[in-house]
Order: structure tokens, then sequence, then C-alpha cells
């Protein structure tokens, strides 16, 4: 894992801690957003046969084991989503780091984020990644504007390119 990789971990694991109801742990602050957090002081690999050997997950939806893990250990750091019902196609690259892969879903959250994997879904989602459209519950809008004011993000402008360029980059490491 790379050095960048876990400050940026911890830095969300922070924020996490910082909003966290006091009877609640931080693992589970953004689950609205679709970002279930992993402990960076706990890491561990993904159970999922689908996920690409050498990651270590720090994220999950909490649906049908979809996950984020960040991939190599040889310092790549790409952050990879992990779709185990995607049979053909389960990872896709989703950002070079983690401030990238959390720009991706600044404004509309990370849950919705698996439908790219699947040909039904992928140019709805793109479409409204990039139409600017903001969650449509203000209580998720406002975990996501936390995110967005920590990392200091901006919505990436061309999403279905971006994608494309980092699956040319990265997608040799996807196993």
């Amino acid at each position: 894992m790379t050095r960048a990789l876990t400050s940026d971990w911890v830095r969300l694991w922070r924020l996490a801690e910082r909003l966290a109801p006091a009877a609640e742990g931080a693992a589970g602050v953004f689950e609205p957003i679709g970002l279930i957090l992993a402990d960076p002081a706990e890491p561990f690999t993904a159970s999922s046969d689908a996920t690409p050997a050498g990651s270590v997950m720090f994220a999950g939806t909490g649906g049908d084991g979809v996950h984020f893990s960040a991939l190599g250990t040889d310092g790549a750091g790409a952050v990879v989503m992990t779709v185990p019902m995607a049979f053909d196609s389960p990872n896709h690259v989703l950002g070079k780091d983690i401030p990238e892969f959390l720009a991706l879903g600044c404004r509309t959250g990370y849950f919705h984020l698996e439908r790219l994997a699947y040909g039904w879904g992928r140019q709805d989602t793109v479409v409204r990644l990039e139409s600017g459209l903001e969650a449509d519950d203000p209580d998720e809008a406002g975990l996501l504007q936390h995110i967005v004011d920590e990392f200091n993000l901006q919505p990436w402008p061309e999403v279905d390119n971006r994608l494309r360029r980092l699956a040319g980059e990265h997608g040799n490491l996807l196993g």
C-alpha cells in the first residue's frame, strides 16, 4: 500500500470519526452515501474471489458485496471497485488514488457507482455523474459536502473518458 493511499484513507477515517455520534463508530458515518469504511488500523484483504490479488479493501457500499480497494502494494495505489455480481467484468478502476475516487461520487454518492459495472446502467450513471445533479437527500448532500471540503474535491468533468484512461493505465493490475 502506498504512503499517499494510507494517509488519504486515514484522513477519510478521521473525518468520519469527527462526524460520528459519540455512541457510534466511524465505520458507518458515510453509509447513507454508500461508503462504509474499513478501519485503516485494521486493514484486511477482501474475501471475494473477484477482488484483485494484493489489494486492500478500504470501504464497501453495503450492497451485494460491492467494495472499494487499493490496488497493488507496489506503489500503484489505484482504486478499484469490485462488483461480485458482474461476473464477466467485476473490477473497475475508479481513480488513481482515493481523492480522485472520492471526486467521482462527490455529488451523488458512491452506492450507485455499482451501475458502472453493467451495460444496462453505465451510460445513465455517467450522464448523472456529469450532469451536476446532487444527492436528493439533504443529509446525504451534507455528508458529501464534508468529504468535498476535507479533500478540496472537484467533480470529474468527463467521466467516461477518464474511466477509459484509468482502465488503460491500471487495468493490467486487476489480475
